[in-house]
């Protein structure tokens, strides 16, 4: 079987961006406690998280315009590939930034926000490879 990765690896990746910008605004969507750390939470390390849910909210629209052709596939490919490792870039520096006390200090219902930073790294990891094989797709 024969996949014309070209035509899947856009629409994947645009996927796999909504994915990523619903994980990243999720502790926003779902943590309604005041004075829990959200913010603080969302502001860690020298960016913060927030550029991440953007970029990834970009990167759909790059990636399907690319897909639709409505503007040049190759500089489409390019852009979205450097949106996707700029995404797992941040999302690195950001998880390793968050201070142990912010991370551990929300209440028990909400233990999971201690693997949250994790899940944004490794969904930032999934775009970048679904970017990379777009760009060797279109450029082969």
């Amino acid at each position: 079987m024969d996949v014309d990765l070209d035509a899947v690896a856009p629409k994947v990746g645009a996927v796999a961006c909504l994915l990523l910008a619903v994980a990243v605004f999720a502790p926003a969507l779902v943590i309604t406690t005041s004075g829990t750390g959200v913010a603080a939470y969302y502001a860690a390390g020298p960016f913060g998280v927030s550029i991440v849910g953007a970029l990834a909210l970009f990167t759909v629209i790059v990636l399907l315009a690319g897909a639709q052709e409505r503007s040049d596939p190759v500089t489409l490919s390019g852009v979205a590939l450097v949106a996707g490792l700029a995404m797992l870039l941040f999302s690195l520096v950001w998880a390793l930034s968050i201070d142990s006390t912010l991370l551990f200090s929300f209440p028990a219902e909400y233990a999971w926000i201690e693997n949250h930073r994790w899940v944004v790294v490794g969904s930032a990891a999934l775009v970048a490879v679904l970017t990379g094989a777009y760009a060797r797709a279109i450029l082969e």
